[in-house]
């Protein structure tokens, strides 16, 4: 009896696998369906940046999906391919069709104005105090600078660590004049100028209007802060 049974059990077998296989058909490449988001994402991010890097996030390993008879289309629910993280949609249009969304990271390395070394609040910036270096600027939440020219003799309004980068929001003008103090007031006519004594009447920072009482007439005038203690006034 067992003899005769064990070719029909083989034979069950055999039929099971086949039907199996059959059923199960072909998959498709993960890597042909990353390949697909790939080409999307930089195609769109070219057309705004130059030279974008295109991080790509890995798909489950387990995920089993029907091999398309068709080409695969790549798209995204917002209007462009931004900066930072994000997802690409792929999906296969066919008779058995499925959407499968890709994590990807795009970045874009741009010179960025960092602080070279730890510094304080209030501090006024030097040459020493920054550098530039080389930034993804899509993980930048708070803007950035790429001159230290713009950064140099303004002030920290906060503590910053070494490497961090330098906003436009995180710097203040110097005040170079106070209020209260004496000043050197320069009337300037023409190609005359006259330097008198004067009190500021508010602080002030280079390049921005100030009131001035002179010391002598008592006059109050407004001019514009030209230095450390000097204000200039055209009549």
């Amino acid at each position: 009896m067992r003899i005769t049974l064990m070719p029909f059990l083989l034979s069950v077998f055999f039929s099971m696998v086949i039907t199996i296989d059959a059923w199960a058909g072909p998959l498709q490449s993960l890597d042909s369906i990353e390949h697909t988001a790939y080409e999307y994402a930089i195609e769109k991010t070219q057309a705004d940046h130059d030279m974008p890097q295109i991080v790509m996030g890995n798909l489950d390993a387990r995920l089993r999906l029907q091999a398309c008879d068709a080409p695969l289309v790549a798209f995204t629910h917002q209007q462009r391919v931004g900066l930072g993280r994000q997802t690409i949609g792929v999906k296969c249009q066919s008779e058995t069709p499925w959407t499968v969304y890709v994590p990807v990271t795009v970045k874009l390395l741009k010179p960025v104005v960092v602080a070279a070394k730890a510094l304080s609040a209030k501090h006024v910036l030097r040459v020493t105090d920054v550098v530039v270096k080389q930034v993804d600027v899509g993980a930048l939440r708070h803007g950035y600078l790429s001159d230290t020219e713009l950064v140099v003799g303004q002030q920290l309004k906060y503590p910053l660590a070494m490497g961090s980068v330098i906003s436009q929001n995180a710097v203040k003008p110097e005040k170079i004049v106070r209020r209260g103090e004496m000043i050197t007031l320069i009337a300037v006519a023409g190609s005359m100028q006259v330097k008198m004594n004067g009190t500021a009447m508010a602080d002030g920072s280079l390049g921005q209007r100030v009131r001035v009482k002179n010391s002598s007439s008592k006059r109050v005038v407004e001019g514009v802060v030209d230095g450390p203690g000097i204000v200039r006034v055209k009549l």
